[in-house]
């Protein structure tokens, strides 16, 4: 790669959805404690759409995950550890490891209501099209975009931002 002034090439990024609805599980369990609950995460009955089975198939190591909580926002971003995989071969839920680090939890989460403004955010936030599931994919724009937002809501962290996405390769 170059070294330099350039833009950063991101890696690919997917919209994880947490519902407190669906379980008494909440993203801020794993920010809290990214060792304990970075580790197979995923599968356990939740995972039900055949689209977001999909999407984990399509998982690689080091991508970004967009923590997204039902009703909260954008709570933060994490990146996996793992490509996805089947959780039991044959089984079926598939699943997918969370790195411990490096993780950003936003003290500033980003509501659904400005993520739904951005230009083209239909097209560029699978979550937005359809609404059963758990993974998503986001395209390179709108990661732009909602790394973006994530600066204009949260400018204390915009050092901890580069860290993260700097992260590992």
């Amino acid at each position: 790669g170059k070294d330099g002034g350039g833009p950063m090439r991101l890696p690919r990024a997917w919209w994880v959805v947490a519902s407190a609805a669906a379980s008494d599980w909440h993203w801020r369990d794993f920010f809290r404690d990214p060792a304990e609950e970075g580790r197979n995460w995923g599968g356990r009955g939740w995972i039900r759409s055949p689209l977001s089975w999909a999407r984990i198939r399509e998982m690689r190591r080091g991508d970004i995950v967009v923590a997204y909580q039902a009703g909260e926002g954008v709570i933060g971003l994490a990146r996996l550890a793992s490509d996805g995989y089947p959780e039991v071969p044959g089984g079926p839920y598939d699943t997918f490891d969370l790195a411990p680090a490096p993780v950003l939890l936003l003290h500033e989460p980003i509501p659904l209501a400005l993520i739904r403004q951005l230009p083209g955010a239909r097209s560029h936030f699978e979550f937005l099209r359809l609404h059963h599931g758990t993974v998503f994919r986001i395209t390179p724009e709108g990661l732009e975009a909602l790394l973006r937002l994530i600066r204009a809501l949260n400018p204390e962290q915009a050092a901890d931002l580069d860290t993260f996405l700097r992260g590992y390769n």
